[in-house]
């Protein structure tokens, strides 16, 4: 008795089996593609979850910057640097910015404008602008540009560091802690903890 009920269940599930793979022919392919979805969240008994967006990164200034230095950076000596700035927004004047973050590093002479507002210009997608510095001592020294314009969305702005490499000095590197060892072993840079 148990075997004849074992074989009408196989033969009816075998009827069912062959009557769904000749239902879902391969006259209606969409149908095929969608069906895993729907069966896959009837079985789990849950929502879908929302589809997940990609981030559009970060949003930055329609500004471009090139510079260029002129001649041989002398101690004490004014320094030229050329900037090239270009941005999309041709009809809209650009604010820009100059300064050092190293007081003791660089000068500016009295005849060098900290903020220059740069009109549009008619025919130019380029707007150049020449800065000039006195190093006041030597090695890399860095020079922070920023460019401000008015975008339909807000003011945005634009910022970057020029350096700036005086005489034959190398570049100086100051550490941020004092270099220990760990228990393991390793050499590590023990960090001061900032108070809150």
């Amino acid at each position: 008795m148990n075997r004849v009920t074992i074989w009408k269940l196989s033969t009816a599930c075998i009827a069912l089996l062959a009557l769904a793979a000749c239902s879902g022919g391969s006259d209606n392919s969409e149908r095929q593609v969608a069906r895993p979805a729907t069966k896959t969240a009837a079985v789990a008994g849950k929502p879908q979850p929302a589809p997940v967006q990609k981030s559009p990164g970060k949003i930055t200034a329609p500004i471009e910057f090139e510079y260029s230095i002129v001649g041989n950076p002398i101690v004490g000596q004014q320094v030229r640097v050329n900037l090239q700035i270009s941005t999309p927004l041709n009809d809209r004047a650009i604010t820009m910015n100059y300064r050092v973050n190293d007081l003791g590093s660089m000068t500016f002479p009295e005849s060098q404008l900290q903020i220059v507002t740069v009109l549009p210009l008619a025919d130019a997608t380029v707007r150049s602008q020449q800065i000039t510095v006195v190093p006041q001592r030597e090695g890399r020294l860095y020079l922070i540009v920023s460019a401000e314009v008015e975008t339909d969305g807000g003011t945005m702005m634009r910022s970057m560091s020029i350096p700036i490499q005086v005489g034959s000095a190398p570049r100086e590197t100051t550490a941020m802690g004092e270099l220990v060892e760990g228990t393991d072993g390793e050499m590590g840079i023990s960090m001061p903890a900032l108070e809150p």
